[in-house]
């Protein structure tokens, strides 16, 4: 089924604010979205973004109707005109309901133009796949079951293409552990990545209590050559992770376990890591969630080093890093004020601006893409319970 709807583009214009003079700036040039959805209805979250045929392309969670779908947006004149196609989850002209599927979608465009997008199947607790190979012609199964005798896999789902065929990292909930499927000749193939490690607390004094092994929440899969990276937060011992497999099999090593405080804890850092290449070195932007914090890390191997990029209050969620010229930027959610928010570097100072937020809810499930040399920004409008489509 397609649906048509329509938004205005919207021009982004930023304050410039300096780090240290940010907080508490709320300089705000919101453009709202004139025009609601026909058949207005919670779509979404869980949004990501690829350019199909020049095109942006998204695939994103129905909350209404519990499925997956998927919209390329047509730019002109000011406006953005999406056409949608409901993928799966949705019920069948014979009224079954497949049950709820589309959370954590992830997609990614190959060089013929067919999407892939991953996604979860939170009845039946798996990792699902969807292809396009043209308008309204999908193809639907599962990528992995997880393991164990109450798996409950594809959580943060994560895609990228290797050769044009599908990788995806995902979380099996059920087991606590971080998990790779592999696009393999008509099927799919998967491993455990990494199991953790259980916290065991050695001075019970502290207040701190043991807790399981749970790897891989929000976990960030980028592919560069032949090199395969997975950013991922440890959630029993807050810890920034990653993974890296160059052919051999996966080298884990910790990027952050966060800081020491005075009263000798370490901090809670790691999730929402996303991360590129930038000459050689990978930077991974990601927030601190003890003190709600957006920072970044730089380096390769053992060697890293960790920078703060903002901190606001309640910064640095759903964070998405991309190269603004010769430096890195972040899109993220500032949770104070509900906004969404830019930041970026002239490789000596992070300039932070604001793009939007006053009078809606945005800065949720961002993504950016480049088309015609113009960059542009999508997210999830928490107020509208739509898309937000902006050029940056």
């Amino acid at each position: 089924m397609r649906v048509s709807r329509i938004f205005p583009v919207v021009a982004v214009v930023g304050t410039s604010i300096f780090l240290e003079a940010c907080k508490g700036c709320r300089e705000d040039p919101i453009h709202l979205i004139e025009e609601q959805p026909e058949e207005p209805h919670d779509i979404g979250q869980y949004l990501s973004m690829d350019v199909l045929d020049g095109s942006p392309a998204v695939s994103y969670y129905d909350r209404t109707k519990g499925g997956l779908a998927f919209s390329v947006g047509t730019i002109a004149d000011g406006a953005v005109t999406w056409d949608e196609e409901r993928i799966d989850g949705y019920a069948g002209d014979d009224g079954l309901d497949p049950g709820d599927r589309g959370k954590y979608t992830s997609l990614a465009v190959d060089s013929s133009g067919t999407a892939w997008i991953s996604y979860y199947d939170a009845t039946n607790g798996n990792l699902f796949y969807a292809r396009r190979s043209g308008k309204d012609d999908w193809e639907t199964g599962i990528a992995d079951t997880g393991s164990g005798p109450t798996p409950d896999a594809g959580l943060f789902s994560s895609l990228a293409l290797k050769g044009d065929l599908p990788v995806v990292a995902h979380h099996d909930a059920g087991k606590g552990t971080l998990r790779i499927a592999r696009w393999n000749d008509g099927s799919w193939d998967s491993e455990v990545v990494d199991e953790g490690e259980a916290f065991v607390a050695e001075d019970t004094a502290s207040g701190l209590e043991d807790k399981d092994a749970n790897v891989g929440k929000y976990a960030k899969l980028l592919i560069d050559g032949d090199t395969e990276y997975i950013a991922y937060y440890d959630a029993a011992h807050g810890d920034l992770k990653l993974a890296v497999n160059t052919g051999g099999g996966w080298d884990i090593t910790v990027v952050d376990a966060g800081t020491i405080d005075e009263d000798g804890l370490e901090a809670d850092v790691g999730q929402w890591p996303s991360m590129l290449v930038d000459g050689g070195e990978l930077v991974i932007a990601y927030q601190d969630v003890t003190n709600q914090d957006l920072r970044i890390a730089r380096g390769s191997g053992t060697e890293w080093t960790t920078e703060l990029v903002d901190d606001g209050e309640w910064a640095g969620a759903d964070g998405e890093i991309y190269m603004n010229g010769s430096f890195p930027a972040i899109v993220y959610f500032d949770g104070e004020e509900n906004d969404i928010r830019v930041a970026t570097s002239d490789g000596s100072a992070w300039t932070l601006d604001m793009l939007a937020g006053e009078d809606a809810g945005l800065g949720f499930h961002n993504e950016t893409v480049t088309i015609g040399g113009t960059r542009y920004v999508a997210c999830y409008d928490y107020t509208n319970r739509t898309i937000w489509f902006a050029k940056l």
